[in-house]
């Protein structure tokens, strides 16, 4: 035994002794007397929390007095969510119950459900302690086996800790569940409910019948109305209030009519003389959106003045009460109206327009834009009337068919509109980018737009005519507000990019050519996504749908056990995003700092900048898939799976992919090297991923595939340096002197510039050919990529000296022999008159 090895032997048998003198304390606890058992199993104890402290700390308590408080505030809100849901399940029995209860119903059970869920992440904790605390004992024994009495009564206290923990986690989990059935069960009977209304059919709006019983209702109703008004102002307490409120009511109105008109006005025609004068982005960009807040602010201010002196909802016998500024649905619409048809088409003012049209145009559309917001506000105003007089279902048919009519005329006007802007759009892109072959993405979606309107324009009055108001009210209504947020999402998203524009090109000029780039890319995409939630609502969704949408997105799904999020991917992104960032300014620094000032030649100095790159980005997809906190070992399916079609499909790329890697690590060939492959000669300008990059001598580029320079045969000329051979072949005539032509060979290499004097160069003399003396010059060049031009210059001087020495080049001579030749030179000769030719 090495003396290394004693001290461990030592150990190991002083532990096996410990370990006998264990064994026979046990076994002599078990062959003690009867009188003594009590004592001698309480020392096993001890000696058995000596040698296993889990057993003794699985023992304590399970439960801390935090946790024992949560778990009886869960067990007591998952009771009051039971009561809850008993609640819930009565009501959604009664099919009187309105739509609005339902939903508050529902809003009630979700907020249960979520504290629930919040509750079970907090009680799964410890379960998850206990269940890798009972792992980590192993496997239980398997029938026919024992184990050792601690690990038995530890796996035993654990297992009852176990079923004690889980048991409110199990309690809490049937709550969510039974909340998560009752809220499927109330979206079904809401959205069932939405289908019966568009589906159901009422008396038609054009028989007289309808419109006898509809004058009469409303009749009754304005004449109520009228003698609540004149009770109102009969009563002396309100009459003295009303009077006690007069001038406030009245500065309220002047204020109102001032700031609504005169203010309003004042701040547009200033603002349109600064949009005139502007010559930059940043100035645009800010008197841009000045104009959008005096059109949008200034008449909400004094539309609410009015309203708070007025208060009109007092007069008609409301029941609720508005605070005060607050307007209601249809002022707001006439409002949104106004400044999207001021900010959209600038009917006053042709600079910075949105929309490529005319004056003319211009006017129209924002007309159009006001009769849309009008037909929207009467819309509004029907649903508000409906609710205050308790309208009947053929009252409203005849109030709803002008209004419907209306927005399908303004349909119709909308798609000719619109059609005419896609022409105009369309001559535009040709006229700035000289397209022919088609229109652009942009102009094909506003062109789709055109049809859908004019269905819609003709099927909506045909379906209110036959008494199916509320499809024929689906049909315009909300496709007037989708034209209307369309209209405000391009405001929107021309506000944003000249604002981000103009902070990307402070001080440049409007008249400049810069496009943005990519940021109105990235405002049109911002703009989109926030689009997205109000066309869903506008065309039926409900806030809750929206509400489970992002918690959907917030949460995620788990997809073959890949959690998979919006947050996930927001993170991927952001941290891969800041890893690769991180490369590329770190292989600036080595291309422009480090790399020059180390010995390496260019190809090393390349192979060290390109590995960094690879390296970066393995480890930038690493952090990214770590930092979004999936486990990489539950890509080893995946990743086996698409190893198959990789090995199949895609080994033509890994095989060059690893092909470049070889190349970068042995570096056979570098960036500037002269090398010859595949019948090609050049320059290596890159190695990437996949190939190679040679420039030819006329400045022709080569792809060659990186397995090709691996696995064929690459002649480098630069590999071990830049100097070369250059051989010159010389043929002179037998009548020269060899001698001669050897001294003046030899003069002409060693006075060339470039070539290089060790080794010398020399001339030899090859062979005797069939028509001159073969002479060749060998020397080795300084610069081998300079080899061209020293033959062509070594070829000057040879001619210059040849012919000054009277050394001549021959040229190949041959002597024609034509057998027959006098055959057929009499053949062709001159024949006597009458001979026949041969």
């Amino acid at each position: 035994m090495s003396p290394l090895a004693r001290p461990g032997a030592e150990a190991r048998m002083a532990g096996a002794l410990r370990l006998a003198a264990c064994l026979l304390l046990v076994l002599a606890a078990q062959l003690a007397l009867p009188a003594q058992a009590q004592d001698q199993a309480q020392a096993q104890d001890d000696q058995a929390a000596v040698l296993f402290p889990e057993a003794e700390e699985a023992s304590a308590p399970p439960q801390s007095a935090s946790q024992t408080e949560l778990t009886q505030e869960a067990l007591k809100f998952a009771s009051s969510t039971d009561v809850l849901a008993d609640r819930a399940e009565e009501r959604i029995g009664d099919e009187t119950i309105p739509t609005p209860a339902l939903e508050s119903l529902r809003a009630e059970l979700v907020t249960h459900r979520d504290k629930l869920q919040q509750m079970e992440n907090q009680l799964a904790s410890p379960v998850n302690d206990l269940k890798d605390r009972i792992k980590a004992l192993g496997p239980p024994p398997a029938e026919g086996t024992t184990e050792a009495p601690e690990v038995a009564r530890l796996r035993e206290s654990l297992n009852a800790q176990l079923t004690e923990a889980q048991a409110p986690v199990l309690v809490v989990q049937e709550a969510i569940q039974r909340s998560s059935a009752l809220i499927s069960e109330i979206d079904r009977i809401i959205r069932a409910r939405f289908s019966n209304l568009l589906l159901s059919h009422g008396a038609s709006p054009l028989r007289p019948a309808t419109w006898i019983i509809a004058a009469e209702e409303l009749a009754a109703d304005a004449a109520r109305t009228a003698a609540h008004v004149r009770s109102v102002l009969n009563d002396p307490v309100d009459r003295a209030n009303i009077v006690r409120r007069l001038p406030i009511n009245i500065l309220l109105v002047i204020a109102g009519l001032a700031v609504t008109f005169s203010l309003r006005w004042r701040l547009s025609d200033w603002i349109d003389g600064r949009l005139a004068e502007a010559t930059t982005l940043s100035s645009v960009a800010w008197i841009v959106a000045l104009r959008n807040i005096n059109r949008l602010v200034m008449p909400a201010v004094g539309a609410g003045l009015l309203f708070a002196a007025l208060e009109p909802q007092g007069l008609v016998g409301r029941a609720e009460t508005r605070s005060f500024f607050a307007l209601p649905e249809y002022i707001l619409v006439l409002i949104g109206a106004s400044w999207l048809g001021g900010s959209l088409f600038a009917p006053r003012s042709g600079a910075h327009r949105i929309l490529p049209i005319d004056d003319a145009e211009a006017r129209s559309g924002a007309r159009l834009v006001g009769w849309i917001g009008v037909v929207l506000a009467l819309a509004f105003l029907l649903v508000e009337l409906a609710t205050w007089w308790e309208l009947s279902p053929a009252t409203q048919s005849v109030l709803w068919f002008p209004v419907i009519l209306a927005g399908s005329l303004l349909l119709w006007r909308a798609a000719r509109q619109i059609r005419r802007l896609a022409h105009r759009m369309e001559r535009a892109a040709a006229a700035d980018r000289g397209e022919t072959s088609g229109p652009g993405i942009s102009v094909r979606l506003v062109r789709l737009t055109v049809p859908i309107l004019r269905l819609l324009a003709i099927f909506a009055p045909i379906h209110a005519a036959l008494g199916y108001i509320p499809a024929a009210a689906f049909m315009v209504f909300p496709m007037l507000m989708t034209l209307g947020l369309a209209g405000s999402a391009l405001v929107v998203f021309d506000l944003l990019n000249k604002t981000l524009v103009s902070l990307v090109t402070r001080g440049r000029e409007t008249s400049g050519d810069f496009d943005g780039g990519l940021i109105p890319i990235l405002v049109g995409t911002l703009v989109i996504l926030g689009s997205i939630p109000l066309i869903a609502l506008i065309w039926g969704a409900r806030p809750s749908d929206i509400r489970d949408t992002w918690v959907l997105l917030r949460d995620g799904v788990t997809v073959g056990g890949i959690p998979i999020s919006f947050q996930v991917v927001v993170v991927f992104v952001a941290v891969f995003g800041l890893a690769v960032a991180a490369t590329r300014v770190l292989q600036s620094v080595l291309k422009s700092t480090v790399l020059p000032r180390t010995r390496l030649d260019p190809g090393a100095k390349n192979a060290v900048h390109a590995g960094v790159g690879y390296v970066g980005f393995a480890l930038a997809g690493i952090a990214g898939v770590s930092a979004a906190g999936v486990d990489l070992s539950s890509l080893a399916i995946v990743a086996g799976a698409l190893s198959v079609g990789i090995g199949f499909g895609l080994q033509t790329v890994v095989s060059n992919f690893v092909s470049g890697i070889i190349l970068l690590i042995e570096r056979p060939i570098k960036e500037g090297d002269w090398i010859e492959v595949g019948g090609f000669s050049g320059y290596v300008r890159g190695i990437r991923v996949r190939s190679t990059e040679i420039e030819t001598f006329d400045r022709a580029s080569v792809i060659v595939p990186n397995s090709d320079l691996v696995a064929g045969s690459v002649l480098n000329r630069t590999h071990a340096g830049i100097s070369g051979r250059l051989i010159v072949p010389v043929g002179v005539s037998y009548n020269s002197d060899p001698r001669e032509v050897e001294r003046i060979l030899m003069e002409i290499a060693e006075e060339h510039p470039l070539v290089l004097d060790d080794p010398p160069p020399a001339v030899i003399f090859m062979s005797f050919g069939a028509d001159c003396l073969n002479f060749e010059i060998r020397c080795r060049l300084r610069d081998v990529n300079f080899m061209l031009t020293v033959h062509s210059d070594m070829n000057f001087e040879i001619i210059a000296r040849f012919r000054a020495a009277g050394i001549s080049i021959p040229f190949p001579q041959r002597d024609v022999h034509i057998q027959g030749l006098d055959r057929i030179v009499g053949s062709i000769g001159p024949r006597p008159a009458g001979e026949e030719p041969a």
